[in-house]
């Protein structure tokens, strides 16, 4: 096997058992619908302990005070839909990322381990990581 074949091979077993932010990951049924501006997010650097998402050309979509509702929003917006449900509970939603993180974490730790056994000698790991993260539209802050 290489390099690609593993890539190839991990994001399809990947695509069956994958659980999807944030339907798997809150329990709580007290939700609000937020509309989505449908284009990638970035968080910028806090400004007054405000955390600011923007799109690309810089334009604010979202203002907030809480990180974890920062991280939501765009852990949420991975595919650009037109609204997320979100928790009206800071708790939930707090919880909701760390577990979600958590998952990642996890994702992170057994590409690396699978990858490392399967070729050694290879310094890759961290862009074969990437290459399965970015074909899955998942990314960690």
């Amino acid at each position: 096997m290489n390099e690609k074949e593993f890539i190839v091979g991990r994001i399809e077993r990947l695509k069956q058992s994958m659980r999807f932010f944030p339907i798997d990951f809150i329990t709580e049924a007290d939700t609000e619908l937020l509309k989505m501006p449908q284009c990638n997010l970035l968080l910028a650097p806090p400004l007054f302990d405000t955390f600011e998402l923007v799109d690309e050309k810089g334009n604010v979509h979202f203002h907030t005070d809480n990180v974890y509702k920062a991280k939501y929003i765009i852990y949420a917006n991975s595919k650009k839909p037109n609204t997320i449900v979100i928790p009206k509970n800071p708790e939930e939603i707090e919880s909701a990322v760390k577990k979600y993180e958590t998952y990642l974490d996890s994702l992170l730790r057994e590409i690396e381990r699978d990858y490392k056994k399967e070729f050694p000698e290879s310094k890759n790991y961290a862009a074969a990581t990437n290459k399965i993260f970015n074909s899955l539209n998942l990314i960690r802050l």
